[in-house]
């Protein structure tokens, strides 16, 4: 099935797709294709799965690429393109393994070494991995000066997952407290 996203929560990447039957279903990052999460946003077109139930959800949602006409030629030519391509895992660490496409030039293959441990101890969902690896790589390419050789093992620390951490929008803080409606006409409440 596909839809759009109608609304995106920047926080923790949950939304509501606009499904082309009309209905609204609502997603979490977690049934996202893991490098397609950096790229969500509203009306982006998706396909997705639909969980069956009274409520339905989006499961194995996938951002759908925008396709040029033919003869149209890219505006950006040499757009660099990482791709996710999996992991492994050895005890406690896992070895995402990536991809750095740039048309006209060799894929380049890239490995991101990861302890679980860091994940644990910072309260960082699992899930996130191949988009906190794909972020680490991002900025690195980035930060490297053209020609010279990039390094192709990189290690995910705490300084990174601490850096994510920083860049995710404050908490909404909750004041008081909601009492019901049979508690609130009660005469012992007042």
């Amino acid at each position: 099935m596909n839809g759009t996203i109608k609304s995106l929560d920047d926080g923790d990447a949950t939304g509501l797709i606009a499904a082309e039957d009309g209905r609204t279903v609502e997603f979490c990052p977690a049934d996202v294709l893991a490098y397609d999460v950096p790229s969500l946003a509203v009306g982006q077109v998706v396909s997705f799965e639909l969980e069956a139930g009274r409520k339905p959800k989006a499961l194995h949602v996938v951002v759908q690429r925008m396709r040029r006409p033919a003869g149209l030629r890219e505006k950006r030519i040499g757009a660099a393109e990482l791709r996710y391509l999996g992991f492994e895992q050895q005890g406690n660490i896992r070895h995402y393994h990536f991809e750095h496409v740039v048309p006209g030039e060799q894929k380049a293959a890239f490995t991101v070494h990861a302890d679980l441990e860091l994940f644990t101890r910072r309260h960082v969902n699992l899930q996130l991995g191949p988009a906190l690896c794909l972020r680490l790589l991002g900025e690195r390419l980035n930060e490297e000066p053209a020609g010279t050789g990039a390094p192709s093992v990189y290690t995910l620390t705490d300084r990174d997952l601490l850096a994510y951490q920083a860049s995710l929008p404050a908490p909404k803080v909750r004041h008081g407290f909601k009492r019901s409606a049979a508690a609130a006409a009660s005469p012992q409440a007042r």
